[in-house]
């Protein structure tokens, strides 16, 4: 229940613009009367507040991460991962939800098959910006852009300066194609790929979109997948190696 400061501040701010009529309903009351039923051990009714403000439209990392505590307390393990990974998005540099996010896998047994390897360069443009939302990345690349643009005007305007500033603008040039870079396939992983979380102890997967085809793989609870449709209660899914199945769609949520 460490990281709250920030999700304080966001309920402060939505509960201001509640009109007369909708003061019955206070987003800050509620999340601190969900702390003392956390506080008190009583983890269902915790849950059933903390999701009750997520039904105003709130989004949060911190809120996100208290209600991955109140399923891993309940034993649903599965759903914890889901939360823990909602939040990761939003405060990837929070240590405690990586300890918390590592603890629920490690209870699973680390239910995910290994993907392939992303190639070195990849590996290398992520790295640096790891501790960084969407949100801040793109408004660092943004940052970023504007100042080459001034550098490029000013060496335009002055081509004299080329001599003094010429290695500087090469640097800033550099910098700014690997934050693009960075910010491309960080929004090609978040915004165009659907993670999915298995939410369920074991899902069979199977080969068409009926309860009697064949299984063509297990899945496990907090098992990693990728979310390819949804039609008529089920979900085509793609496992981390590659390989595609459908399974039921409540067995799988998407993060």
């Amino acid at each position: 229940m460490k990281t709250i400061f920030g999700v304080l501040m966001c309920l402060f701010a939505a509960s201001a613009c509640f009109g007369e009529d909708e003061k019955a309903f206070d987003p800050q009351k509620i999340f601190y009367r969900a702390n003392t039923f956390y506080a008190e051990r009583d983890y269902s009714k915790a849950l059933e507040a903390y999701r009750s403000i997520l039904g105003t439209g709130l989004e949060n990392g911190a809120l996100y991460y208290n209600i991955g505590n109140c399923y891993f307390k309940t034993g649903r393990l599965g759903y914890a991962v889901l939360y823990y990974d909602k939040a990761r998005k939003l405060v990837p540099q929070d240590s405690d939800l990586a300890s918390n996010l590592s603890y629920a896998k490690g209870q699973l047994g680390d239910p995910n098959i290994e993907p392939p390897s992303l190639n070195i360069v990849s590996r290398m443009i992520k790295r640096p910006y790891n501790g960084l939302n969407l949100n801040a990345l793109s408004i660092l690349t943004l940052a970023v852009y504007i100042f080459v643009i001034a550098i490029s005007c000013l060496l335009i305007a002055r081509p004299f300066l080329w001599k003094k500033l010429g290695a500087f603008y090469i640097i800033a040039m550099i910098f700014f194609s690997t934050n693009l870079s960075a910010f491309a396939i960080r929004y090609y992983d978040e915004e165009m790929l659907r993670r999915g979380v298995v939410v369920q102890k074991s899902v069979e997967a199977k080969y068409e979109p009926i309860d009697k085809s064949t299984t063509y793989y297990n899945l496990q609870e907090g098992g990693d997948v990728f979310i390819l449709a949804t039609r008529d209660g089920w979900r085509q899914v793609r496992r981390t190696d590659g390989r595609i199945a459908w399974v039921p769609k409540d067995a799988v949520e998407e993060v």
